[in-house]
């Protein structure tokens, strides 16, 4: 969801930024700082990655994974690398990082870890992706923003930049991480200097195969809509690979450090209240081709069978073979609806010589709106265009809707369909995320399931809790549970 409301929730969230503050500055010394590292990334990976995906907005848990990163670190020489621990906002497992330091892990694959020695061992192997130049070996692809397979003057001169400006993206990649890909050499390479340097940090380097494991049991167990980004579509594995890493860590001596969790319980602490799944409500959800955004109060209906998206500074959908889209995004500038439509025509006017097909000043349910239709007759195909801008909350958003005249009809009706949502849809949304609890002695996974009101499957539970499939649980044994609340209480 635009950029607007995040930093609206992240204000709320004053206390979790001086706590994790304190943490930083007392963690600090462990880490290389270089002079690189005092410079900003100039990385355009970096930046798509943090406007498609997003940031998740946990300073306190971030903080946790910075001070890992930054043990490790302390182990290289002088590194002309740009290290950066992040948190992004995706429920697929994964973690991957950028040719200059940025390390990512998701708060899926955050999910599923059970020890301090877990989370070092992945945050090492990206590590050494970087310091091994990875990265340089692979296939550099387009990065500039992809526009519609629509020829026309007014596709191509007006829309196609509003676009590009709204999106930052290939259409294809909107919404996704633009990560590499690595061959099982290179993955090997990072297993094996991961592990030595985790081992030289003070953590078990065995627990990298641990991690391994229980993510391929999560993954399977994953609906097939969120493979596609798991982290072994990026990082290839096969079962020899956790042979040989065992095999590998039986000949690394190793001293154990003090974990910054001291306890398994200060570990799952951290990771309680982390969200679950591929939607999180705060940067609004897609249920059924319908995206709402609580905290905004609105929701939108995209068409049937196109791709709808959702990332940090846009909504939209593209239809099939990106012959039409609709996107809504911040507006260019501040200011009443019909003053930032006014700008737009007398620009449209004075600098392409075009008129509008017809304007109308509307009034939804969550605010003014000024609508502009074009029509676009120069290509092969005459094409439908639409803006709209609307102001709700004290903030202006842009609706940019352009396809073939056969989507005529589906452009304006989408764009018109903006509302506030029911009682009923906002009573809908709900909170998915991970919560400790403790077990009863000689309870099974699916007693504690019936009794807490757990909402993995067994499998699922003992997978992300690092447990064999049949487990008899122990007095007081801290377990890992999907719990769900309302999000607007």
């Amino acid at each position: 969801m635009p950029s607007n409301l995040m930093n609206y929730i992240k204000r709320l969230r004053l206390i979790q930024m001086i706590s994790a503050t304190l943490l930083l500055a007392a963690c600090g010394s462990n880490g290389v700082m270089t002079s690189a590292e005092k410079q900003p990334a100039g990385d355009e990976i970096v930046q798509q990655i943090e406007e498609q995906v997003g940031i998740y907005p946990a300073e306190f848990l971030t903080a946790y994974v910075d001070a890992v990163g930054r043990r490790l670190i302390a182990g290289l020489a002088t590194t002309p690398y740009y290290f950066r621990f992040r948190i992004i906002d995706q429920g697929e497992p994964n973690a991957f990082s950028t040719a200059n330091g940025y390390i990512y892990i998701s708060r899926g694959l955050l999910a599923l870890i059970n020890s301090e020695d877990e989370l070092a061992g992945i945050l090492a192997h990206q590590i050494v992706h970087v310091t091994q130049r990875h990265h340089m070996q692979q296939d550099r692809r387009d990065n500039q923003p992809g526009v519609l397979v629509l020829p026309g003057q007014i596709i191509n001169k007006v829309v196609a930049a509003d676009i590009s400006q709204t999106i930052k993206a290939q259409l294809g990649e909107a919404g996704k991480a633009h990560t590499a890909t690595y061959d099982l050499d290179q993955e090997n390479q990072a297993d094996r200097l991961g592990m030595q340097m985790a081992a030289r940090a003070g953590y078990n380097p065995i627990a990298l195969a641990t991690a391994l494991y229980n993510l391929e049991r999560t993954v399977r167990l994953l609906p097939d809509e969120q493979h596609e980004s798991a982290f072994f579509t990026s990082h290839p594995t096969t079962p020899e690979r956790i042979t040989d890493i065992e095999r590998e860590a039986e000949n690394i001596l190793w001293t154990p450090a003090q974990p910054f969790a001291q306890s398994k319980q200060d570990l799952l602490d951290r990771l309680n209240g982390l969200s679950w799944g591929a939607n999180n409500p705060m940067q609004g959800i897609l249920q059924d081709q319908q995206f709402m955004q609580p905290d905004m109060d609105i929701s939108i209906q995209f068409p049937a069978g196109w791709n709808a998206v959702n990332t940090p500074i846009f909504v939209g959908a593209f239809a099939p073979n990106n012959q039409a889209l609709i996107i809504l995004g911040s507006a260019e500038r501040p200011g009443s609806v019909a003053e930032v439509a006014a700008d737009f025509l007398t620009e449209l006017s004075s600098e392409e010589g075009l008129e509008p097909t017809s304007t109308d000043s509307v009034e939804l349910d969550i605010g003014p709106a000024y609508l502009v239709q074009l029509e676009d007759t120069s290509g092969e195909l005459p094409a439908s265009i639409y803006y709209m801008w609307v102001n709700t909350r004290g903030t202006t958003f842009r609706f940019i809707a352009a396809g073939t005249d056969l989507f005529r009809d589906q452009l304006r009706d989408t764009v018109l369909s903006l509302r506030n949502m029911t009682s009923e849809e906002k009573a809908s949304i709900a909170n998915d995320h991970i919560r400790t609890i403790t077990a009863n002695a000689g309870e099974s996974i699916q007693e504690l399931s019936e009794r807490t009101g757990n909402l993995f499957s067994p499998e699922m539970t003992t997978a992300v809790n690092g447990l064999p499939d049949i487990t008899t649980l122990k007095q007081h044994q801290l377990i890992k549970i999907l719990y769900r609340e309302p999000y607007l209480r």
